[in-house]
């Protein structure tokens, strides 16, 4: 049995069942995912199962045997054979940036396309350009999956859920800071010049952002201005004043507090937006 199956975070979906059942699958795969900490395709294979009941299939999930939750299938030679033409020669266990640049190529994807950060993610690479073996291996054998073709595919659909899913999209954004700081813990900041060509990536695809590209374009020139690296709590908080704030008002910011707990650069930037008189004087 799963040792984790009294998490609080299950009974309280236990309390509000009825709502969470309603919600898009795309939520209710990042729910079981959140909770079981478990691989999407783990998450999808239950909710298949119990047609989408987020609740049966934690149970089922809890009262399966451990070794049991996360298949444990046998490397395919196919799939061995796809990782290992990517490998580093010096470095067999990991694809770095000449082996990135060719399995991306392969499969069709532009590297500065938003798509080859959802690779990333999904291989949960830890930095730009790198992706270990025996994440790659447990990814896709857990996926059944074993071509190019079929990663192409998988990566566009997963592409298209957290496009479609906000709590999805916001734990992908999350991971963004993680991939461009790099795996060394050490570092608590990335570069503006980062920061910013990263925030146009992600923003600029996203439909529900469409009328607060203008004032987003504000802040780009304020962070290159002022030459601000930006903060993992910076970084994260800043995409909650976009939902919260420029989102709702995108010409007034009316939903700004300052007496909320905003990181002090969302504080400077509002007033240098008054400054240059593109907001008034408050």
């Amino acid at each position: 049995m799963h040792t984790t199956s009294v998490t609080s975070s299950y009974y309280v979906l236990l309390r509000h069942g009825k709502y969470i059942q309603q919600a898009p699958k795309a939520e209710l795969k990042s729910q079981f995912c959140s909770i079981t900490n478990s691989l999407p395709a783990v998450a999808t294979k239950y909710l298949e199962k119990h047609k989408w009941d987020l609740l049966q299939a934690l149970q089922t999930f809890y009262n399966q045997p451990a070794q049991t939750a996360v298949p444990n299938k046998k490397v395919s030679k196919d799939l061995e054979a796809i990782f290992d033409k990517y490998k580093d020669p010096e470095s067999p266990a990991i694809i770095l940036i000449d082996g990135t640049l060719a399995y991306l190529e392969d499969l069709g994807f532009d590297p500065e396309d938003l798509v080859s950060l959802t690779l990333a993610y999904v291989l949960k690479s830890p930095q730009t350009g790198e992706f270990n073996r025996d994440v790659f291996l447990e990814v896709w054998s857990t996926l059944g999956i074993s071509s190019i073709q079929g990663m192409k595919s998988h990566i566009l659909a997963q592409h298209q859920s957290i496009a479609d899913s906000p709590s999805e999209f916001e734990k992908f954004y999350q991971y963004v800071f993680d991939f461009v700081r790099g795996s060394d813990v050490r570092i608590k900041t990335i570069g503006y010049e980062d920061a910013v060509l990263y925030w146009k990536m992600l923003f600029s695809s996203r439909e529900s952002l469409a009328d607060a590209l203008t004032m987003l374009n504000h802040w780009y020139t304020f962070i290159e201005t002022n030459k601000r690296n930006i903060s993992k709590d910076a970084w994260n908080m800043f995409y909650k004043f976009v939902i919260q704030v420029i989102v709702a008002d995108p010409v007034n910011l009316t939903g700004y507090d300052e007496m909320s707990a905003w990181p002090s650069v969302v504080d400077e930037f509002m007033e240098w937006l008054q400054d240059n008189e593109i907001l008034p004087p408050q």
